[in-house]
């Protein structure tokens, strides 16, 4: 089981950035190795909203579908994959008012399936926080330049 976690602070408000990350139409401009993201149903995320990706990882398509099991708008959302996912995985993203805007701390924990099983842990773990932290400084990016 891999577990990781890291945070940024945002130069804009927790409704702001909760609102872009949460946009599935617009998730492939901070997430550097989506492929393809679906969510149903359409329109606003909630409880039992359902949001299927394929990620390139480790040089491999990885196909996930993660639940929202809690949603607490503007704050904080928990996913967990579904039954036939590349991983069982628990995924938090939390944005909290800061001094200077938001911080946002996103969290993973997760034990790979499939083929995945086979990789060290150590250099699952690795690339683990290399695309946690990619993740996190594209969506600075974006979201501090007007996104």
């Amino acid at each position: 089981m891999s577990q990781q976690s890291a945070s940024i602070i945002i130069a804009r408000s927790p409704d702001d950035v909760f609102a872009y990350m949460d946009d599935t139409a617009r998730e492939h401009e901070w997430q550097p190795n989506l492929k393809s993201a679906e969510q149903d149903p359409a329109g606003p995320t909630r409880v039992g909203t359902r949001k299927s990706y394929t990620n390139q990882f480790m040089g491999r398509d990885v196909e996930n579908t993660y639940v929202v099991t809690l949603l607490e708008p503007g704050r904080r959302v928990v996913y967990e994959t579904a039954k036939g996912s590349a991983v069982d995985a628990r995924s938090e993203i939390l944005c909290e008012a800061a001094v200077d805007g938001t911080k946002v701390t996103m969290s993973i924990t997760g034990t790979p399936k499939g083929v995945l099983r086979f990789v060290p842990s150590a250099l699952l773990e690795i690339a683990y926080r290399e695309e946690l932290n990619a993740a996190l400084s594209r969506l600075k990016k974006q979201m501090e330049s007007g996104g």
